[in-house]
């Protein structure tokens, strides 16, 4: 049998494993606050659906996902988890960084051509426990924290060889080029002071053309979008930072704190602080989703 080394060495980059950054679980029938469309420069996220059902954005595309799916998430693209219902779709959720599997980029757990949605079919219950596993393990001793890390590079592993089915596709794209290159626009200025003007433009069409073309496609429009990825950014920093919630605001794109925070509860269903001491309470204090 091959040595641990020799394995590791055929599978990643140099044979280095991967970091488990965080792991939590998402427990179902909670309160639903969203998490609008965000990304993350330095790790991947593999989340495992266990109760509740909804659809899953990322980049151009989207997924109907339900009980039992993986939902994969590489380094940079933009993504979010929307419930079908009133309430928290139940999930694990395994934060990575330093991920290198062989023939990927960095931080990626599938080509990007690849479906980012999979049934784990007859692998459900041991994937759960697994699962399950990883956070006891993840919050003890230093002995026990390894164990974790090593049982989260083992649940990576699986959900990189996961076979993908017919049925794991995307139900709906971008309807259009036009589509594409305004979310590319506004993603690249979206905490500037944005007007649809500014955007119609840029891309050379009509104010009224692109909202009709940017709602039919995406289900919201272009000043919809723009407020979704500023607060989608301001959970990032709530999250990560010990900045102010009028700080953030500003660093967001919003000038007066008061309308940041009417925002944040109407895309959230809470207030940024609020929103902040929940997570460092779920998470132990940590500040780990970079």
């Amino acid at each position: 049998m091959k040595h641990i080394d020799t394995l590791a060495g055929e599978v990643f980059t140099d044979g280095q494993l991967p970091i488990l950054v965080n792991a939590n679980r998402q427990d179902y029938g909670r309160q639903r606050h969203d998490r609008p469309m965000h990304g993350h420069d330095s790790m991947c996220e593999l989340l495992l659906c266990y109760r509740g059902f909804g659809v899953y954005h990322v980049n151009d595309f989207s997924y109907i996902i339900q009980e039992g799916d993986l939902i994969y998430y590489n380094c940079g693209e933009l993504h979010e988890v929307v419930s079908s219902t009133d309430v928290e779709i139940g999930t694990y959720c395994f934060g990575f960084s330093n991920v290198q599997l062989k023939n990927l980029p960095v931080n990626h757990f599938i080509p990007m051509d690849s479906p980012h949605v999979r049934a784990s079919q007859s692998m459900f219950p041991f994937l759960c426990n697994l699962s399950e596993q990883i956070l006891q393990y993840n919050s003890g001793s230093p002995d026990e924290q390894l164990t974790g890390q090593l049982l989260g590079a083992s649940l990576l592993m699986l959900a990189a060889q996961m076979p993908t089915t017919q049925q794991q596709t995307q139900v709906a794209s971008a309807a259009s080029q036009l589509t594409m290159h305004m979310k590319e626009y506004i993603d690249a200025h979206y905490t500037e002071n944005l007007k649809l003007e500014d955007i119609a433009a840029a891309l050379n069409c009509s104010v009224p053309y692109l909202s009709h073309t940017f709602k039919k496609a995406t289900g919201y429009s272009p000043i919809q979008y723009v407020i979704r990825r500023r607060i989608g950014l301001a959970q990032t920093l709530l999250i990560s930072t010990d900045y102010s919630a009028t700080h953030i605001a500003t660093l967001v794109g919003y000038d007066n704190p008061n309308y940041f925070n009417a925002l944040f509860r109407k895309v959230v269903g809470t207030t940024p602080i609020r929103y902040r001491t929940n997570y460092l309470e779920a998470l132990r204090g940590e500040r780990n989703q970079l």
